[in-house]
């Protein structure tokens, strides 16, 4: 193993090799618009639109801005969770065919907030970290666009060497120095129970996603609030063991020994937000794209900020 990184010599002090917190700083700082994060058009709904219209449109769309016609303004943004909340405690179950006449004015919904294309993406950082999985950004003609997790994601792949050594970081000096400890905590489900008790399961946790497990406690699958959307036609499916609800599909692994780099490669050659990290087959956590975008900003915010204290006792 080599580690040119954390050498502790005071000759290059000033060399940016050898201050990693600066370069991610400055790499970071960039507006979105002078990035290669991938935007992508997006289509806005009225408080108005019906309930089945919207969930059609978030199926694809996966999140929208929300618009009052009566108000003039926007009012939020709803993704897969609000139209979960109210399929399991809203809409009767099993369905009774009576058409639903609610609209998006009925669900819940995240605030509205929206930055610009000159916005740093270190911002868009910031974002993230709350907890939402797509920002919307104001083009030059005011229009919507949107960027979700992968995209940025990808963006940090295209350009690992700029992370001044923490892509070389393992999981488990990651949680230990740098904060990344929310898969510290998991739920799981074993693959009998039917899937509304999953997504109910998911609800209560406030979480988008979590590991299927045989009578042995191994991951036999997952499920995510996006599959939500295998249901969409037919909510009787909701009443179905997970094990016969879901086709079979890979499961991705990692190990406390894994690389940064390596979960960058994971999470998007397979187009997928969360890693399950296992111990002999058994889920001891969970990893998501959430996850390494806070630990990224979290750690850029304290290291700059402690080296500010650093140099003002000097």
């Amino acid at each position: 193993m080599t580690s040119t990184s954390s050498s502790s010599s005071n000759l290059n002090v000033c060399s940016p090799k050898n201050n990693p917190v600066k370069n991610i700083l400055s790499f970071l700082n960039i507006p979105i618009n002078q990035s290669s994060i991938h935007l992508t058009k997006v289509r806005i709904l009225n408080t108005d639109t019906p309930i089945e219209d919207a969930f059609q449109v978030i199926i694809k769309q996966l999140s929208a801005p929300v618009y009052d016609v009566k108000k003039n303004e926007f009012v939020g943004i709803i993704d897969l969770k609000h139209f979960l909340k109210y399929i399991l405690y809203k809409m009767p179950f099993p369905p009774t065919g009576e058409p639903i006449k609610n609209s998006v004015a009925d669900l819940e919904m995240f605030p509205y907030h929206t930055l610009d294309k000159r916005s740093s993406v270190l911002q868009l950082l910031k974002y993230f970290d709350t907890g939402v999985h797509r920002a919307f950004v104001l083009n030059e003609t005011k229009q919507i666009e949107m960027i979700n997790q992968l995209s940025v994601l990808k963006w940090f792949k295209d350009n690992i060497n700029e992370f001044g050594g923490l892509e070389d970081k393992d999981i488990k000096m990651l949680e230990k120095d740098y904060g990344l400890h929310s898969f510290s905590k998991v739920f799981s489900i074993n693959e009998k129970e039917p899937v509304f008790k999953a997504f109910q399961e998911i609800h209560k946790q406030n979480i988008y996603g979590m590991p299927i497990v045989d009578d042995k406690n191994h991951i036999v699958g997952n499920i995510s609030i996006h599959d939500i959307k295998a249901a969409a036609g037919n909510l009787d499916k909701l009443s179905l063991p997970l094990n016969l609800y879901f086709k079979e599909r890979p499961i991705f692994t990692c190990e406390k020994d894994s690389k940064l780099s390596e979960l960058f490669n994971i999470f998007y050659n397979n187009n997928i937000h969360r890693i399950h990290m296992v111990e002999k087959g058994v889920p001891v956590g969970i990893i998501t794209i959430t996850d390494i975008v806070s630990m990224i900003y979290n750690y850029t915010m304290r290291n700059h900020s402690e080296k500010k204290s650093t140099n003002v006792e000097m």
